[in-house]
């Protein structure tokens, strides 16, 4: 739908109304004009991605729509819902996802914005949690009250290959130097070396630790000593919709290949990880779970794996039960990237998840979603 420029806007002149099927070209075609570096194949591509997500997701709630803004026929704005299922404790949780709150470039004057994450805030959700908000979301969300946990926004990066790392960040610079090329011998020379030394050690292996492929079926089996046990807020997953997040998960590329292994010592499973491999770049965690007393084997385990990957470093959002480990296995903390976002009526939900006892990784989030970037 094309879109004219707008006259002075209003609130009155603003509808905001649940969305429907037929508003997904509409939709797309103000993605593409909020996001025109982030085209897909195809627009049609585009549209059917809409519709995996916010009608064909396995948590489909008629009372948690998605919502769109309307002025004049024109949809100038589109705030995404994707219901989930959670418990803290014994309680059942209504969850919903915040994704793609966009308004078109001519809309941002007025209040567009604001009125849509209202809309998506007054839903019947129990939590709103959002982990690939930008700046300008970070600034509604806190002026409606909205949460900013501190720790959750938080990463936490581990080198792998610390010369090549250096020399990765020196090439995205952009300015090319003929002993950039020369350099890479004797980088990948030193951090082979590096890989050999404490506190690395990426080329031993724990001999009482065995390894293999974890699908979603293994994944499933194994939550209650994995998840559940560790964290009175946590996800909740039946079968079938933990393939279809794991499948959806596997389709983003952007960050290289999904691996995923589950760490086992004499045959009992001691837990998993789940990350994007891409050799010659920092790789992006999804998830990193151990039963209780096993978090730093199975973390030191993903260090090797990604190190044998050619990855140059490991990165991952911050579960504040592990700092402490993280930080003894030589991991730096710092916030970077997407803002991770909470709203809740229900204050022992908030402090759940300042206290850091909230079982929320990416997978849980919108992170994994391809919408940008693929």
């Amino acid at each position: 739908m094309a879109l004219s420029p707008p006259r002075l806007s209003s609130p009155q002149m603003v509808m905001i109304r649940e969305l429907t099927e037929e508003d997904l070209p509409a939709v797309v075609g103000l993605f593409e004009r909020v996001y025109p570096e982030h085209r897909w194949s195809s627009r049609q591509a585009c549209e059917r991605y809409f519709r995996e997500i916010f009608f064909a997701n396995p948590w489909r709630d008629l009372e948690l729509p998605s919502w769109v803004a309307e002025e004049r026929g024109a949809t100038v704005g589109f705030g995404g819902v994707l219901p989930r299922r959670m418990a803290f404790g014994a309680r059942a949780l209504r969850v919903a996802v915040g994704s793609q709150l966009m308004v078109h470039p001519e809309w941002r004057h007025g209040l567009v914005g604001l009125q849509l994450l209202k809309r998506v805030l007054s839903g019947a959700q129990d939590m709103l949690v959002t982990d690939g908000a930008n700046d300008q979301v970070r600034r509604l969300w806190l002026a409606v009250g909205g949460a900013i946990p501190i720790l959750q926004n938080l990463h936490w990066t581990r080198l792998l290959r610390p010369a090549r790392y250096a020399l990765a960040l020196l090439e995205k610079t952009g300015d090319r130097h003929p002993l950039q090329f020369a350099a890479r011998a004797p980088c990948a020379l030193a951090d082979a070396v590096a890989a050999r030394l404490k506190p690395n050690r990426f080329d031993q292996e724990d001999d009482n630790l065995t390894e293999e492929a974890l699908d979603a079926e293994g994944m499933h089996r194994h939550l209650p000593e994995v998840v559940k046990g560790g964290y009175p807020l946590h996800s909740l997953y039946d079968r079938d919709s933990l393939k279809w997040v794991f499948g959806q998960a596997a389709r983003k590329t952007r960050h290289g290949r999904l691996r995923a292994r589950a760490v086992l010592e004499r045959g009992r499973l001691l837990g998993w990880f789940i990350y994007y491999a891409h050799a010659g770049e920092i790789n992006e965690v999804l998830q990193l779970a151990a039963c209780e007393g096993g978090f730093d084997r199975v973390l030191r385990r993903l260090f090797s794996d990604a190190w044998r990957q050619g990855a140059t470093a490991v990165r991952g959002r911050l579960d504040p039960v592990h700092l402490q480990q993280l930080s003894d296995r030589h991991c730096w903390m710092r916030r970077e990237g997407a803002w991770t976002l909470i709203h809740s009526r229900h204050a022992d939900l908030l402090a759940a998840i300042e206290r850091g006892t909230a079982g929320i990784s990416r997978l849980d989030g919108e992170w994994w979603q391809r919408f940008i970037g693929g």
